[in-house]
């Protein structure tokens, strides 16, 4: 049923849940080119339904470029408004339980997101107090750090992650991750800023600190 709607970006800061005309037509058992009018219309009556319905192009099974809408729920709700039957009944309440879940799930990872900030903040935090200034490791200590946690979590390093999901290289990655890795993250680093604060005053060097926080988090 989740498939139904999908996100504009894997990017959650910016994405938003669309469904795809040529689905719509599918299910609801309509011409493909029936549907594009009537979003037409419906975008003809009055200019603020323009928002709602993004156009694209795909190639059909002829080969030929093609027209097709992506639509937010305002848009799928104006244009299925005046479908009957039982049938379109049953389409129309899975879509509206397929956008309520994606929704539900854009928010709880933005949330998660927005929590890992603080949690990022005590790491970085810990790393400026507790590691040794005008040091060589103090120089690369936030990057080392940073690159252990992501390992660890995405289990390849965050170059190779963006590669393999086709994420831009200057987009922060986190916005591209699950809830379960947001919330691993946000562990790890919560773990490490404790392990910073209990060990600073043991006598060990920030490099002998650091090999043990690696066998620590593994």
């Amino acid at each position: 049923m989740n498939e139904l709607v999908r996100l504009t970006t894997q990017d959650v800061s910016k994405a938003i849940p669309v469904v795809n005309s040529r689905e719509v037509a599918e299910h609801f058992e309509k011409q493909h080119k029936v549907v594009l009018k009537s979003i037409k219309n419906l975008m003809a009556q009055n200019g603020a339904v323009k928002t709602m319905f993004t156009e694209s192009e795909y190639i059909s099974e002829r080969g030929r470029l093609e027209k097709e809408y992506s639509m937010n729920r305002d848009g799928f709700s104006l244009l299925v408004m005046g479908f009957t039957g039982k049938k379109a009944l049953e389409w129309k309440l899975d879509y509206i339980k397929a956008f309520n879940f994606m929704e539900k799930e854009l928010i709880a990872r933005i949330e998660t997101r927005h929590l890992g900030i603080n949690n990022r903040k005590l790491l970085t935090d810990a790393i400026r107090d507790k590691v040794d200034e005008g040091t060589t490791f103090k120089n690369f200590a936030y990057s080392n750090y940073s690159k252990l946690v992501y390992k660890k979590v995405l289990g390849e390093t965050v170059k190779s992650f963006k590669e393999h999901n086709l994420i831009p290289l200057k987009e922060n990655v986190r916005n591209y991750m699950t809830i379960e890795q947001l919330e691993k993250i946000q562990e790890i680093e919560s773990k490490i800023a404790t392990y910073l604060e209990i060990r600073k005053d043991s006598g060990e060097t920030d490099k002998q600190i650091y090999e043990e926080i690696k066998n620590y988090i593994k």
